[in-house]
């Protein structure tokens, strides 16, 4: 591994970018820096996915007007999936990938991970990226989506009633072909490939909770130290703004297809949002052990300080307050003193349990939140919305 000063230059970044995918996208020149290459990259994936739907259900007779009860254009599912979805998921990969190759360099280089265990970090690190680097991964990752492709619209969907650009008469149009064959399995692999990205973060993450981590009980971010892994989180909020938008698509289909109404699903979007926000934090549970014994040592190590120091500070002051300097004790340091090894021992006694930040907790929050907003929409007209909008601002 590289060890250069710029994340975005270094082989780091193979915690996200890897296997037969990258490789063949470096061949075809789409890994170059700058904004343009990934532009390419989107253009390409909407040709291969959403394109052919909307060129195939206009040929149909399906992409508006009454001739199917769903028409291309007003399903929203599939417009969010490609036209949202698919391109956030392009665009998340770089900044994911720097904000994993931060952490990963920074928990090596600050000294949380003592020179005597960097071998074992660095096994944990190559084992990361040699499963990311899989062939064999990978290929069950396009296995499952193409199954999971077909399963969904060949068996799962077989039977709707509703007609549609997808569907008529239970059979699958060509746009429906196009979208079990092709488009969906594209989706389900970005999809998919993010979730392993994910369990492999949290595989590293495990692996270094393992160490000898020498953390600071009385670190200001209340975590030992560890504070920057819980503010990394905030580098997934595309990813996790990408999977709220599928949620938030198919609960509008509910709305305006399947009679459903927002209060009904109003449920829905809090256990989406909370159940997201549970598993992005889930994998800071690894330091919990290290974290609590640190909190509990820190208390009795910290708790026998403060007790020597009140103590002598009572024998100075309280029990003989005539010293033979004859000092006062206004403006004594000896009192700035106790309050600053008190202030010492409550940062030790509000130790968090996990690496946690409130910052990244809000943006990722907000990323969970916005792909809900539109869903207003289904009930409210957007011209009332975007009016109340502007009497707020101005």
């Amino acid at each position: 591994m590289t060890t250069g000063n710029d994340p975005s230059n270094s082989d780091d970044l193979a915690f996200v970018r890897g296997g037969p995918s990258h490789r063949l996208a470096q061949r075809l020149g789409m890994t170059r820096p700058g904004l343009r290459p990934r532009l390419i990259k989107i253009a390409l994936l909407l040709l291969l996915t959403w394109v052919p739907l909307a060129l195939l259900s206009f040929l149909s007779g399906h992409a508006f007007g009454d001739a199917v009860a769903i028409p291309f254009v007003h399903d929203p599912e599939v417009q969010a999936r490609f036209l949202f979805v698919l391109p956030l998921l392009e665009l998340a990969e770089l900044i994911v990938a720097v904000g994993l190759a931060t952490q990963s360099k920074h928990l090596a280089g600050m000294g949380v991970v003592p020179e005597r265990d960097r071998a074992r970090y660095a096994a944990a690190q190559r084992q990361a990226i040699g499963l990311r680097n899989s062939v064999f991964a990978e290929g069950a990752i396009v296995v499952l989506s193409l199954t999971t492709a077909l399963v969904s619209r060949l068996i799962l969907g077989f039977g709707a009633e509703d007609s549609s650009w997808e569907r008529v008469a239970s059979a699958l149009t060509p746009a429906g072909w196009w979208y079990t064959l092709v488009s969906l399995p594209v989706l389900y692999f970005f999809l998919l490939r993010w979730v392993w990205v994910f369990l492999l973060w949290a595989l590293f993450l495990f692996k270094t909770s393992r160490l000898d981590l020498e953390l600071t009980a009385t670190h200001p971010d209340r975590t030992g130290g560890l504070g920057f892994i819980g503010w990394g989180l905030a580098s997934f909020a595309t990813v996790l703004m990408a999977y709220s938008a599928m949620f938030s698509a198919a609960f509008a289909d509910e709305i305006l297809h399947q009679g459903a109404s927002l209060d009904s699903i109003k449920y829905h979007v809090v256990v989406v949002v909370v159940a997201a926000l549970i598993v992005l934090h889930a994998p800071m549970l690894v330091f919990s052990g290290k974290l609590l014994r640190c909190r509990f040592k820190g208390l009795l190590e910290f708790g026998a300080l403060v007790w020597r120091h009140d103590r002598a500070f009572d024998e100075k002051w309280i029990v003989s307050p005539k010293n033979e300097n004859g000092e006062k004790i206004l403006g004594s340091p000896d009192v700035s003193s106790l309050a600053d090894i008190a202030s010492c021992y409550e940062h030790v006694d509000r130790m968090l349990p996990i690496p946690f930040d409130v910052k990244a907790f809000a943006v990722l929050v907000l990323a969970a939140l916005l792909p809900m907003i539109p869903l207003l929409g289904t009930a409210i007209p957007l011209k009332e919305i975007f009016a109340k909008l502007v009497e707020l601002l101005v």
